[in-house]
């Protein structure tokens, strides 16, 4: 099917556009469930919203009836074609570093400015609206019925997917507009831990929000003040203010697969304090294991392969009251075994310390071969919609939905992680590439589903 770009991006994308900062008006963040809303209210106005939307436009929609997750459907093909994507976004984290409310976008600078705006709900509605456009224009799978699947806690624990597929199986085929341009052949496994030690102590350290984001601003109440903020103010990228007997350390946020790209403040607290001589068997962990050794070389031997080296992020930090914990969120490399590779040698270097922990989850890798027909077909695609012939299919740390059925694979939104605003103050998608963006996947479904 021939697509006219211009009728695309004149119509459709400008009402896309403007959806989108609907959709990205809702403050989608996990929250305790209420009533029928089992991840907080936000998220469930995020799937009325998305709904009622797709109703509007003529397509046929469902609702679990646990509010755990929906989708709309177009087509009558036997087969299942799945677009899957995700409406609950991360904390927006200090608001005082926005340049809007991340609830209310803005256009700035050939920007969207908001929480959303690239992951995921940017993409999402690129999709919705490219689907539209096909809808209009009567293009039909003779193959595949196509369905747009929202999830509804993928950046928390992924029970909203664990209960569509317990409902309704995986699909034949599809992809997940959650990752890299121009496709992601491999996903590193995803550990979530909590590091514990019950000790007693004379402060007080808290920060972070979330396993997946880089934690960018911690507080500490205790002794020694001074000297602690002396040692941290000769440190890079790291700011520093006393209020009321509080230190407060800010670095820079980010997403958790790529942590070297922002700057971790309770790794960097954790460095000063050991460094002044003050011991806790967290804080010497932290500052002698992990701080700015993201592969934590000193406990593993080299286990990266083509699909990276192992990383860690601290996200949380809480100590209190001879409480203490904090977590890492680990990307371990997709050749790599956990259970022979990983687990035992980080446990037996917590025993080392002294250190308790708890495995939150762990998601499986993803891979494709790069000669396999998954890769070879969905590149042919990319390549003969962009007439991009040097960019080739890459591998992340980052985990998306394409987890949930080993027929999906991450196609899209952007091209580098490192230079993603994905889980950052001020997350933008440039106008420029949610054209382009709406563009692909319109093209991309007649090529991907016929």
């Amino acid at each position: 099917m021939e697509i006219n770009n211009k009728l695309l991006l004149d119509k459709y994308f400008t009402e896309a556009l403007e959806k989108t900062k609907e959709l990205i008006r809702i403050p989608s963040v996990l929250a305790d469930p209420i009533g029928n809303m089992p991840f907080g209210k936000g998220v469930n106005d995020a799937l009325d919203y998305i709904l009622n939307l797709g109703n509007e436009l003529g397509f046929e929609t469902y609702r679990d009836e646990t509010n755990k997750y929906g989708f709309l459907e177009y087509g009558e093909g036997k087969e299942l074609y799945v677009i899957l994507c995700h409406l609950d976004v991360v904390p927006a984290g200090d608001m005082s570093e926005w340049v809007t409310n991340p609830f209310e976008p803005i256009e700035k600078d050939g920007k969207l400015i908001g929480r959303g705006s690239i992951d995921d709900k940017g993409p999402t509605m690129m999709n919705l609206y490219a689907l539209k456009y096909l809808k209009d224009h009567n293009w039909k799978s003779d193959t595949y019925k196509i369905r747009m699947i929202f999830g509804l806690s993928e950046e928390t624990t992924w029970e909203c997917m664990e209960k569509y597929v317990a409902d309704h199986g995986i699909a034949s085929a599809g992809y997940v507009p959650d990752g890299l341009f121009p496709c992601v052949y491999a996903e590193k496994w995803i550990n979530n831990m909590d590091v514990i030690a019950n000790v007693p102590c004379d402060f007080e350290i808290k920060g972070g929000e979330a396993y997946n984001m880089i934690c960018d601003k911690v507080s500490y109440k205790g002794p020694r003040i001074d000297e602690i903020k002396a040692k941290l103010d000769t440190m890079k990228d790291i700011h520093t203010s006393i209020n009321n007997d509080e230190l407060i350390v800010k670095g820079k946020p980010g997403h958790a697969s790529t942590p070297h790209v922002g700057v971790n403040a309770a790794s960097h607290l954790a460095f000063a304090m050991n460094e002044l001589g003050i011991k806790h068997p967290l804080i010497q962990f932290i500052a002698k294991e992990a701080h700015l050794n993201f592969n934590m070389s000193n406990i593993f031997d080299n286990i990266a392969d083509e699909t990276g080296d192992l990383t860690q992020n601290i996200g949380i930090i809480d100590i209190k009251d001879g409480k203490g914990m904090f977590t890492f969120n680990f990307r371990i490399p997709v050749l790599s075994e956990p259970k022979a590779k990983f687990f035992p040698i980080i446990e037996e270097a917590f025993n080392k310390y002294g250190l308790d922990h708890t495995k939150q989850r762990i998601e499986d890798a993803v891979y494709f071969p790069k000669d396999g027909e998954v890769v070879k077909n969905i590149m042919q695609v990319y390549q003969e919609i962009t007439g991009d012939m040097i960019s080739q299919p890459q591998a992340m740390g980052g985990g998306t939905y394409a987890k949930t059925m080993p027929n999906l694979i991450a196609f899209g939104a952007v091209m580098s992680l490192e230079d993603s605003p994905m889980h950052d103050y001020n997350e933008f998608a440039t106008i420029e590439e949610l054209q382009k963006m709406i563009k692909i996947y319109a093209k991309a479904i007649t090529k991907l589903a016929k």
